[in-house]
């Protein structure tokens, strides 16, 4: 057996492993939400060969433009490359497997969510759908973030999933069964990866997330379904919430620090000051770095959460529904 032939089978073998229980899917889920910006086939293969790793890149990447020497005796981790039309092997390395030039290198940025951003975050969020219970806690939030994006978008994947339930647990539930088993999955699988990402105490939701019919999508083509518009939803949330702390990290906080050593009278008005030019500079930034919170562009504030459903996120998010067959395409690092 080839090299290749060996680390498809591994491929194969890990989806037959991450749905034999809850517990299984969401370790799965915890390596995925490190390394959203991979496509589900690629974080499959990182669970199964490194399932710790937080950072990775190819060879290349690390030494032209990180520029970092990987560690003597590291081992890659191996993917399969479909581009070009022919598959064959790639590899990566995890941030655990290299070290800087001394001088120039330098290792990715890893955003962490602190508690002094959480309400920004959510904020951003809340602009791509339905407003949230703003006297819940910020988990309880995030759980109700993942259940809208579910519900609004399981449906697009639907019929595909009944198509390849043969073999499989979902054979023989009627379409409703079928649609309230993948929506439920899919709404805690997201809900799931975004708060291991941004540091949530899980045993204190795990409740919440029980995963009941996760064994039920053990046929390899019904969990890449699963697995393909999980990632790619939990991919653009994530990425929105990184980009919205390391704004506030940059942006936001120092401003805090200054005019908290401000009297208060004063700083009242300067903090009114510094909203009003945050906010201006914010919508600035969101057209040139694309750090507008919406999938789809941006919406006004004014826009009610039914037209925002409608709007842009709903159309980025379906690209994918196109993409699910032949998997994603993009390659990203880190």
């Amino acid at each position: 057996m080839t090299k290749y032939e060996r680390v498809k089978e591994l491929a194969e073998q890990t989806k037959k492993d991450i749905v034999k229980s809850p517990q299984a899917w969401m370790a799965f889920l915890d390596t995925a939400a490190r390394v959203y910006k991979y496509p589900f086939e690629e974080q499959l293969l990182i669970h199964a060969q490194r399932p710790d790793a937080t950072a990775c890149a190819s060879f290349d990447i690390w030494n032209k433009k990180m520029h970092c020497y990987i560690n003597r005796g590291a081992s890659g981790i191996a993917l399969i490359d479909w581009a070009g039309g022919q598959s064959k092997l790639k590899y990566v390395f995890d941030v655990s497997d290299v070290h800087k030039v001394p001088g120039i290198g330098g290792y990715p940025y890893l955003w962490e969510l602190t508690e002094d951003a959480k309400e920004s975050v959510i904020s951003q969020l809340e602009k791509m759908c339905e407003v949230t219970d703003k006297t819940a806690p910020f988990e309880q939030r995030l759980i109700e973030i993942a259940h809208w994006f579910a519900r609004e978008h399981y449906e697009e994947v639907l019929k595909d999933v009944a198509l390849e339930t043969k073999g499989s647990l979902l054979e023989g539930l009627d379409e409703q069964s079928l649609g309230i088993h993948l929506q439920k999955t899919l709404a805690d699988s997201i809900a799931y990866t975004l708060l291991s990402r941004c540091g949530a105490e899980m045993k204190l939701w795990q409740e919440n997330l029980n995963f009941e019919y996760i064994h039920e999508f053990n046929r390899g083509r019904v969990l890449s379904l699963l697995g393909n518009v999980t990632t790619e939803i939990c991919k653009q949330l994530l990425m929105e919430i990184g980009r919205t702390v390391r704004y506030y990290e940059q942006n936001i906080k120092p401003q805090e620090k200054v005019l908290a050593n401000i009297p208060n009278t004063r700083y009242n008005t300067l903090k009114r000051e510094s909203d009003t030019q945050r906010n201006e500079k914010q919508k600035k930034e969101g057209q040139i770095h694309g750090t507008d919170i919406s999938l789809g562009g941006g919406h006004p504030d004014s826009e009610s959460a039914a037209e925002r459903g409608a709007g842009g996120a709903v159309d980025q998010i379906r690209e994918y529904a196109n993409e699910i067959s032949g998997g994603i395409s993009q390659r990203n690092i880190f």
